[in-house]
């Protein structure tokens, strides 16, 4: 079925998502209410295709950080006692995680505090003030281009974090250079594993859709 962007189905859908969630949309546009109809689909679909890619690199960043914090400070590193040296807000975050699993009858232990923890968590633990957990430790998760330096993976990945609330809270993402946000996902996870970084580029439809901007 193909879509009747009529004069009364443009209104429609500007009462139903709101004149303010359309207006930078209609701003983009020009004032054209059906071009910015359009650009408010394409900022979805785009949403969508970087699903997978973000995904990918918080799944394998989380399962590398998590493997040297567990061969470091053993299997309970999450209890910080013995564990790293964390600083406010990561120990919160910790006790978050397992408050939540306790709430639904699950028993703490590795795999499951490493699942509920989010992508702030993960960047966090990659701040400056971090520097000396990363050359202890943390920088052995980054080994498949060679020695990186912690900025390297700190401020693209601080960068995506922000894209990844933006797209969790449907904001647009339209004034980013996603070509350049998806390249950057690629290389992050290829630091881990070129295999994985391939495979998602295999996956991923994120070129596809930007070439089909309204």
């Amino acid at each position: 079925m193909v879509f009747a962007y009529t004069p009364a189905n443009i209104a429609n859908l500007e009462s139903s998502h709101s004149p303010e969630r359309v207006a930078p949309y209609y701003a983009l546009a020009g004032g054209d209410k059906e071009l910015g109809i359009k650009l408010y689909g394409w900022n979805s679909s785009l949403s969508q295709a970087l699903y997978t890619p973000l995904q990918g690199l918080e799944v394998t960043l989380r399962n590398g950080i998590g493997a040297q914090l567990l061969a470091a400070y053993g299997l309970q590193w999450y209890e910080l006692n013995p564990g790293p040296p964390l600083m406010y807000p990561l120990p919160e975050m910790l006790l978050s995680a397992r408050t939540e699993l306790g709430k639904r009858g699950i028993v703490p232990d590795h795999g499951r505090i490493i699942a509920e923890l989010n992508w702030g968590f993960w960047t966090g633990i990659l701040a400056k003030r971090y520097e000396q957990l990363w050359r202890s430790h943390l920088r052995k998760v980054f080994t498949a281009s060679g020695p990186l330096t912690r900025d390297k993976i700190y401020v693209p990945l601080d960068d995506l974090r922000r894209l990844r609330n933006r797209i969790a809270h449907h904001e647009p993402i339209l004034n980013r250079n996603i070509a350049a946000d998806y390249a950057a996902i690629l290389e992050l996870i290829s630091y881990i594993s070129p295999t994985t970084s391939a495979w998602i580029d295999d996956q991923s439809e994120v070129l596809q859709v930007l070439a089909a901007r309204p």
